[in-house]
């Protein structure tokens, strides 16, 4: 089934004066991506796209690597419902993989400015991760951050890639970031679940020069559902067909029904995944990483804002009735919800209850919208339209800092 594109600049006053941020989109992977940017000894090593039997994936020397990514706008600007990988790669809307034509779209869906992850690689370092060759892995890691750097400056500071961190090697990450930052990027994307790597938890000792990095430059800390794999998962990959939908193959079966096919799964899964983060939000809000580091600044990615009212209110709650050792209670110096109010982000996009009724419960100052384009969930076509619908009878000055205000200060977008 597919829906026809009817998006047009919103008349609503509003809206009037504002640039919309759009906190998440992803980019696919562009066929170029390696081969144009790697020179020297990795130049005939790195990730190569290539389509067998109709179906287009990443190779990695002549291994299957990962697939193209959640693509769900065919040529034409048709959204495909029912489709999570649109196969072959030349049935993708070039809008999902070139900038100009990515910017095209924005000015159609009255969009400004787009923060965006990637698409076939993982949210965070996940198939990066998985390369044995560590002089490889960085190549292929650096050169994926290039590729942002290059499409910010291409779009005039519109498309404000979040970059990937060789986290294995803290000295390296440091000099990335340090590299990054100096082009001009605005943020990162780290795994909720650094264990499933074989590193520490977030608040170890191991990460204290990264968080001096981001405490001193700025830059946003992103987490996005669904980064927080293990090596082996995207490794599995190799044995799997490119074209299936990744969701489903590499997430344990207690999460959907054995009698689910995969339409139903995915949107299972899809369901269960958005409120994913609540882990990294509860153990950061419950630690002292923000007394230590008070410049943090914290998006969760593509999680929705619904179910953030009750865990701030669990949080508060559980404190009080279980944490009475006066050293567990000095370790922080404020409460949870002072924590999150003061440190992080969260988007939504398809809800209508959270924007309407619980804007005020998770904090006006919180709250930021997303498109999710060019996934299945997606809020294309009709972005503002839809946007619209469900801010519509809030006062103007909830609506500036959700739509605008809240991300432009986060990301440091002149509006």
């Amino acid at each position: 089934m597919t829906v026809v594109a009817t998006e047009a600049a919103g008349t609503s006053s509003v809206f009037d004066g504002l640039k919309i941020i759009d906190c998440d989109a992803h980019f696919t992977e562009p066929p170029d991506l390696w081969s144009s940017r790697v020179t020297g000894a990795y130049r005939d090593r790195v990730p190569v796209m290539e389509t067998r039997d109709g179906v287009s994936a990443w190779y990695l020397e002549g291994d299957l690597w990962c697939g193209v990514g959640g693509n769900t706008i065919r040529r034409g600007g048709q959204k495909v419902l029912g489709e999570h990988v649109l196969q072959p790669f030349e049935e993708v809307d070039p809008a999902s993989w070139d900038p100009r034509e990515r910017v095209r779209l924005m000015d159609q869906m009255g969009v400004w400015a787009q923060v965006l992850y990637p698409n076939a690689v993982g949210f965070s370092s996940n198939h990066v991760f998985s390369i044995e060759d560590l002089g490889l892995r960085e190549a292929v890691l650096t050169s994926y951050n290039t590729f942002y750097l290059d499409i910010q400056q291409e779009s005039d500071d519109r498309l404000l890639g979040q970059a990937l961190l060789p986290v294995w090697d803290m000295d390296l990450t440091v000099k990335e970031m340090t590299r990054l930052l100096e082009g001009g990027l605005r943020g990162f994307t780290l795994s909720d679940k650094p264990h499933k790597m074989g590193l520490p938890e977030l608040t170890d000792a191991y990460w204290e020069p990264m968080w001096d990095l981001f405490n001193q430059s700025g830059a946003v800390v992103n987490f996005h559902i669904g980064s927080g794999a293990s090596r082996e998962v995207p490794a599995n990959l190799r044995r799997q067909r490119a074209g299936t939908d990744r969701l489903a193959e590499f997430t344990n079966s207690d999460m959907y029904l054995p009698e689910f096919g995969p339409q139903r799964r995915l949107a299972s899964l899809a369901t269960q995944f958005y409120m994913s983060n609540a882990r990294i939000v509860v153990l950061l809000c419950m630690s002292n990483l923000f007394d230590r580091y008070p410049n943090l600044k914290i998006l969760s990615a593509e999680s929705g804002i619904g179910w953030v009212p009750f865990i701030l209110e669990a949080m508060e709650f559980q404190l009080d009735e279980m944490v009475t050792d006066p050293e567990e209670v000095a370790m922080q110096k404020l409460r949870p919800i002072d924590y999150f109010r003061n440190h992080f982000l969260v988007p939504w996009w398809f809800e209508r209850i959270g924007p309407r009724k619980l804007i005020e419960d998770v904090g006006v100052n919180n709250v930021v919208i997303e498109t999710d384009i060019p996934h299945p969930t997606c809020l294309y076509p009709n972005s503002r339209q839809k946007l619209e619908t469900a801010l519509v009878g809030l006062d103007p000055h909830v609506i500036r800092r959700v739509l605008q205000d809240n991300a432009a200060e986060a990301f440091k977008i002149p509006v």
